[in-house]
């Protein structure tokens, strides 16, 4: 099943919470992208994966939740691996015929991943673990369901208000890694940066709210992180805002497909 049939938790505190873990997580990562201003070890990745976490069920914890309501079951796992092998495939096929077509940026030499399967495998692994779920456990398992709830339940409205406020706060949880380990400053790039990162945010809470399905949208976060491609690809540097447009499209549309197919009912709205 690859929609999780459970109502909106129901939670106990005020606005206050979910501000003061955000402002929490982002002195935090901070400090973190100062003191690895020059690069994370892997070790110091799984020690900021886990603190997200602890951060995670403790705000959960406050809220009056149990962290267990927030996880998908297991079985919806091989859901939405399959639906990301879809839209992995679909994917792969089509950056195939572009680089039959010459299309610049598409190569049909083999990529990185199909040349080191297992170092890819590996990555994709701690990507999953350590990134993906527990960004998704912060962002749409509480910031999204917390504000869903603060603006007034599973009403069409209350979503949008949802998933928009989330996205632009997950955009904006980059900036410390922007401005402190990559040592970026701000201009254009930014602006796009920050587009793209929402529109991305919008597209992994569109998901969430369609399904429910948290191992879904990190699923889909992780391989984003680490793109499964078979043929080689390198999108220009002027069109990465314009790819991750379509990306992100595509995604929802996979999501909404395979949830009309397995007869769901989608985001389950009640009236505003």
């Amino acid at each position: 099943m690859l929609r999780a049939e459970r109502d909106l938790p129901t939670f106990e505190g005020g606005s206050l919470i979910p501000v003061t873990t955000y402002l929490l997580l982002i002195t935090v990562l901070s400090g973190f992208a100062v003191v690895f201003s020059d690069g994370a070890s892997p070790i110091a990745g799984m020690g900021w994966g886990i603190f997200l976490v602890i951060l995670a069920i403790g705000a959960f914890t406050v809220e009056g939740v149990s962290p267990r309501s927030i996880l998908s079951p297991v079985r919806s796992l091989l859901s939405a691996l399959l639906v990301v092998t879809v839209f992995w495939v679909l994917y792969n096929l089509v950056a195939y015929g572009f680089a039959l077509d010459g299309v610049s940026g598409f190569e049909v030499s083999g990529s990185k991943v199909a040349a080191h399967p297992l170092m890819y495998l590996a990555a994709f692994v701690s990507s999953v673990l350590f990134t993906a779920i527990p960004e998704e456990l912060v962002f749409r398992g509480y910031l999204q369901s917390k504000f869903v709830s603060l603006a007034g339940g599973k009403t069409g409205k209350a979503v949008a208000v949802g998933v928009g406020i989330t996205a632009i706060l997950f955009a904006l949880f980059h900036l410390p890694r922007w401005f402190l380990m990559s040592g970026h400053g701000v201009g254009a790039a930014l602006a796009t940066r920050l587009l793209g990162l929402t529109l991305m945010g919008l597209a992994y809470g569109l998901v969430y709210a369609l399904t429910r399905n948290l191992w879904l949208v990190a699923l889909f976060h992780a391989t984003m992180n680490q793109p499964p491609f078979l043929v080689g690809v390198h999108i220009p540097d002027g069109f990465h805002l314009l790819v991750g447009v379509v990306e992100f499209a595509a995604i929802v549309t996979v999501v909404f497909v395979a949830t009309r197919l397995t007869g769901s009912d989608g985001l389950a709205l009640t009236s505003a």
